[in-house]
């Protein structure tokens, strides 16, 4: 006998008399909590298996709140490179530690989701003259769009070389793309530039 239900977001297995540790919820140790969103349950062994679709009809798990605590701690550490930006926290999880009671099988019947209104053929005929319409706008704004990413993809091509390797590199005329930097990260110093200046001396 088994029953998978769902609470805060997640589902649960629940078995009679099994402590589920859950996400913390607002109940005193001792109270009775009732959760009725069953989603799958099986009676016995040999029994056929219940499906819900989303949820069985009168179904439930009552539980008994036995006591709230914290996780372990965790460590959480954020950084970002070459902005001296560091960031460390940690966190403990709260809990609420249940035990369960009853569970409640009801019919055994899906309930079934809410009707859905059927569209006309005259309403699927307007829906779709009015669509064109917006999806010939919409083009104009996405060709607009194009030039700010060619925008961005060219800042981004910008290599990264030091203060004094831009400023000489720009006196001498020489293309940054075209050196390949011998620095951290593969970042460009101006001796990087000084071996290609004399290179091109001796050419």
């Amino acid at each position: 006998m088994y029953a998978i239900f769902e609470a805060k977001g997640k589902q649960f297995r629940a078995t009679p008399d099994q402590k589920i540790r859950m996400p913390s919820i607002g109940a005193e140790p001792g109270d009775r909590v009732t959760f009725d969103t069953v989603l799958l349950a099986q009676k016995g062994a040999g029994e056929d298996v219940m499906i819900g679709r989303p949820a069985l009809e009168g179904a439930s798990v009552a539980v008994e709140v036995l006591r709230h605590g914290k996780d372990a701690k965790i460590i959480v550490y954020k950084m970002k490179r070459r902005k001296g930006y560091r960031r460390k926290q940690g966190h403990r999880q709260k809990f609420t530690e249940v035990k369960v009671v009853e569970i409640d099988f009801g019919t055994g019947k899906s309930v079934k989701p809410a009707a859905t209104k059927t569209a006309t053929k005259a309403e699927t005929e307007k829906t779709s003259k009015t669509e064109k319409p917006r999806a010939a706008k919409a083009e104009p704004k996405a060709a607009k769009a194009e030039p700010k990413a060619a925008k961005a993809e060219a800042k981004t091509v910008e290599p990264d070389a030091t203060p004094a390797a831009a400023e000489l590199a720009a006196e001498q005329g020489i293309e940054l793309t075209t050196l390949e930097g011998t620095g951290k990260d593969g970042r460009i110093l101006k001796s990087d530039v000084e071996a290609a200046i004399k290179a091109r001396e001796g050419d």
